[in-house]
């Protein structure tokens, strides 16, 4: 299912509350066959216009949408919310945004250095979320024996020299010899 702007939602939120209005705040909506996923973008200039607007908008879209609007479990748990910065952003300040866990999922797309087209924001929380990109990677097929005698063959030579049975007694003398390497 394509992913289309929402703008009835916007549209129930104004009546909601007339007194909140965010400037380029646009609902998108993902439909599944018995439930939707949306999400909410916002371009911004910079990190000071987001750390002034983000907790605002997330308690708006929890107390109107979430809340009042929604009524399906699982509509009100997969809410987005997409902050599109022209500018880079902190990565401490990002974090914190993304890690913030109440009512919706932040997604901080920084550094874009112009504002986007619909398409462009349409095509960029596809990306995120919809158009999985799985890599292969090598996997290592190295037996335990032949990653320690790579990898470890000192730990190993000095285990052979002081032998098994005194493995136990000769921990420290293992330790100290490994940490003068």
């Amino acid at each position: 299912m394509p992913l289309n702007k929402a703008k009835h939602i916007i549209q129930s939120l104004k009546k909601k509350d007339e007194t909140i209005s965010f400037e380029n705040l646009t609902c998108w909506e993902y439909k599944e066959d018995n439930y939707s996923l949306y999400m909410f973008s916002i371009q911004l200039k910079n990190q000071d216009e987001l750390l002034k607007i983000h907790e605002e908008l997330r308690d708006y879209i929890a107390i109107y949408f979430q809340s009042q609007i929604l009524e399906k479990d699982i509509e009100r748990w997969n809410i987005y919310q997409f902050f599109f910065i022209q500018e880079k952003v902190e990565d401490n300040t990002k974090q914190k945004i993304e890690q913030d866990k109440f009512s919706t999922r932040k997604i901080i797309l920084d550094n874009l250095k112009k504002s986007l087209l619909d398409e462009q924001i349409k095509s960029l929380i596809n990306l995120e979320l919809f158009e999985f990109k799985i890599e292969t990677r090598k996997i290592d097929t190295d037996t335990v024996d032949e990653k320690l005698n790579k990898e470890h063959s000192s730990l190993l030579a000095l285990i052979d020299k002081i032998g098994n049975s005194n493995l136990d007694d000769s921990l420290e003398l293992i330790l100290n010899s490994l940490g003068n390497e």
